[in-house]
């Protein structure tokens, strides 16, 4: 896999080669970066939301794009599910300071 741009993660700033082989929750795991997720990258409960900052991102998935129609008032502007979401260049997202709800209960 050769880098396509910067992954940089808010609030700490930290970065990271982002690849488009992989999706968001995958960079978090290949740097041992805690982040949350309780389907295992399935599209299922939604507790690794992210908003995207900046960055040009891969589309809405049908499984993320499911989860979206189902609990929309989950979901703010800008958010993607890490587990669903692949970077395209250099990306910038936020992680949010509390973890999130899983949609599922």
């Amino acid at each position: 896999m050769k880098p396509i741009g910067t992954l940089t993660w808010l609030p700490d700033g930290q970065s990271q080669p982002a690849y488009e082989e992989l999706t968001v929750l995958s960079h978090a795991m290949n740097v041992d970066r805690d982040h949350p997720q309780a389907c295992g990258g399935h599209a299922e409960c939604g507790t690794c939301r992210i908003r995207i900052v900046s960055g040009d991102v891969s589309p809405v998935f049908p499984d993320e794009r499911l989860l979206m129609e189902d609990f929309p008032e989950s979901f703010r502007p800008g958010e993607r599910l890490a587990c669903q979401v692949r970077p395209r260049g250099d990306v910038v997202v936020q992680v949010p300071p509390d973890g999130l709800p899983d949609l599922r209960d």
